[in-house]
C-alpha cells in the first residue's frame, strides 16, 4: 500500500482500564471497535509517570538515554537531549507532515518536538477543531498527527472533574482494598475513561468524515499504569502496563488480533517508521510491532523499566520477563512513593498506613505466575539465588549498555545543579 497516514492518540494515567483489556464496567465502545478491528498489544511503559514515558513514545528510546528521567514542568525541568530526534522529525525525509494537538508533556517546549503545527492547549473543543484543520490543510502529503488528553488524570482534590460512571458496577483492581471509598473513587476514575473514549470516538470521526479510515494507522497509547497507590510511579505491574491498540486496515495490524508477547511502548515509532519507508533510527532501543502482529516474533524476552525523578529523586531499575519482576532499589526511601495527586484520593486515604513495603529493600523479586499483583518479595531466598543473580546482572548489563548515568553515583537534578550554582 501507500505510505499511510498516522494518527497517534494518548491519554494519562490510563493503564489497561479499558474493556478491551478486560475491564466490563466501563464503557468504551470507540476503544472496543478499535481493538477488535486492529490489533490489542500486551504493552508496558519504560516509567511508570508522564513525562519519562511520554518521550520514550516520541523517541523509541529509555528515559537515560533521550534525558526525560522525570517531570518536565515547572521546577523539576527535566528535558530531552538538545541532539535527540523525536518522531515527528523522522517520517519527515519521506514527506510527511506532522501537527501535535493537546497535551504533550515530553519536553518544557512543545517547538522541542519539531512539528509543522503544534498547539498544547488542553481543550476537547480546540484539539477537534485544530486536528481538522490540520487535515484539511494535508491532502497531498501523509501525515502524522500527535493527540494528547488528559481526561483521565486527576485534578486539583484527587478526583476527575466528571461524572462518576457504575451503571455497571465498579472494578476493584486486586491490589486495592473494596471498600466503599475505593469504590467512589473507582467509579470517579471510570466516568474519567468514558469521557475519554467519547472524544476519541470524536477524533476517529474526523478520519471518516474526510474518507482516510482505511490509509490511516491508528494507535491509541496510554502513557503507564492507572492513579492509584502502588500503581502510578512503582514498577510494579500496575504501574508499568500500558494499552496499546493500532489499527491499519489491510495489513497485519488489523483483525482482532491480540498477541501474548510483550512489547514496549519504545516499539511504535520504529513501527511508524517502518511503515513510512523513512531511514531507520539506528539508536532506538524500541523495535518494529510488525513481526508480532503477525506471529512471526514473540515480543521481548524481557523488558527494562525505571524510575529516577518523580516528587522527589527515587532511583530503581527493573526486569520484567514473562515469569519474573525484580527491582533494585538504589535509595531507602520510602517503599511506595504516592504521588501528590493521588495523595489526596479517597482510595489513599483507605491505604494509608498499610502499604508495603515501608522503605525500600534493596532489591525484590516476584513470581508473576503465582503472585501477579507483587505482594511477596522473594528477594534472598536461596531457592531463587540463580534466578535473582541472573536478573541483577541482566539488569546492570542493561545499564551499561545503554549509558545510565546512575552508573556513575547519584543523578543530580536541574533543582540540585541551580542550588549549588547559586553556591559559587
Amino acid at each position: 500500500m501507500d505510505r499511510p497516514h498516522f494518527l497517534v492518540i494518548t491519554t494519562h494515567d490510563t493503564g489497561r482500564f479499558i474493556g478491551p483489556y478486560g475491564v466490563a464496567t466501563v464503557r468504551t465502545p470507540h476503544l472496543d471497535e478499535l481493538a477488535t478491528t486492529g490489533v490489542r498489544f500486551n504493552a508496558y511503559t519504560t516509567a511508570p509517570l508522564c513525562s519519562p514515558s511520554r518521550a520514550s513514545l516520541t523517541t523509541g528510546r529509555y528515559p537515560h538515554a533521550h534525558g526525560v528521567m522525570g517531570l518536565t514542568q515547572a521546577h523539576f525541568a527535566l528535558d530531552l537531549r538538545h541532539d535527540e530526534l523525536p518522531l515527528p522529525t523522522l517520517p519527515r525525509p519521506a514527506g510527511y507532515r506532522s501537527g501535535h494537538f493537546g497535551i504533550d508533556h515530553a519536553t518544557r517546549d512543545g517547538s522541542r518536538l519539531h512539528n509543522d503545527v503544534f498547539d498544547l492547549t488542553p481543550d476537547p473543543a480546540t484539539i477537534l477543531r485544530n486536528a481538522a484543520a490540520f487535515l484539511d490543510a494535508s491532502h497531498d502529503r501523509p501525515f502524522h498527527v500527535q493527540i494528547g488528553l488528559r481526561e483521565t488524570h486527576r485534578v486539583a482534590g484527587g478526583g476527575f472533574g466528571h461524572p462518576a460512571f457504575g451503571r455497571f458496577g465498579v472494578t476493584v483492581p486486586p491490589f486495592l482494598p473494596d471498600t466503599p471509598d475505593t469504590r467512589a473513587d473507582l467509579a470517579d476514575f471510570q466516568g474519567a475513561v468514558n469521557r475519554a473514549d467519547e472524544l476519541i470516538g470524536d477524533v476517529l470521526a474526523l478520519l471518516r468524515v474526510r474518507k482516510l479510515e482505511e490509509r490511516t494507522l491508528v494507535a491509541y497509547v496510554s502513557d503507564h499504569g492507572i492513579p492509584f497507590p502502588r500503581a502510578k510511579c512503582t514498577l510494579y505491574d500496575h504501574g508499568l502496563e500500558s494499552a496499546l491498540l493500532v489499527r491499519l486496515p489491510g495489513t497485519e495490524l488489523s483483525g482482532g488480533r491480540a498477541p501474548r508477547g510483550q512489547v514496549s511502548i519504545m516499539d511504535l515509532a520504529p513501527t511508524l517508521l517502518e511503515l513510512a519507508g523513512a531511514p531507520p533510527a539506528s539508536a532506538m532501543h524500541g523495535r518494529s510491532l510488525l513481526p508480532v502482529a503477525e506471529g512471526a516474533d514473540s515480543g521481548w524476552y524481557a523488558l527494562f523499566a525505571k524510575k529516577t525523578f518523580h516528587t522527589a529523586y527515587d532511583p530503581m531499575r527493573g526486569i520484567r520477563t514473562r515469569r519474573w519482576k525484580y527491582i533494585r532499589n538504589f535509595e531507602a526511601a520510602a517503599g511506595v512513593e504516592i504521588p501528590i495527586d493521588v495523595s489526596g484520593s479517597p482510595s489513599y486515604r483507605v491505604m494509608a498506613g498499610r502499604l508495603e513495603p515501608r522503605h525500600h529493600p534493596p532489591a525484590e523479586l516476584y513470581d508473576l505466575e503465582i503472585d501477579p499483583d507483587e505482594t511477596v518479595n522473594l528477594a534472598g531466598l536461596a531457592i531463587l539465588a540463580d534466578v535473582e543473580a541472573d536478573l541483577h546482572a541482566r539488569v546492570v548489563t542493561w545499564m551499561r549498555e545503554t549509558s545510565d548515568p546512575l552508573l556513575a553515583g547519584p543523578v543530580p537534578s536541574p533543582f540540585y545543579r541551580d542550588a549549588i550554582a547559586g553556591t559559587n
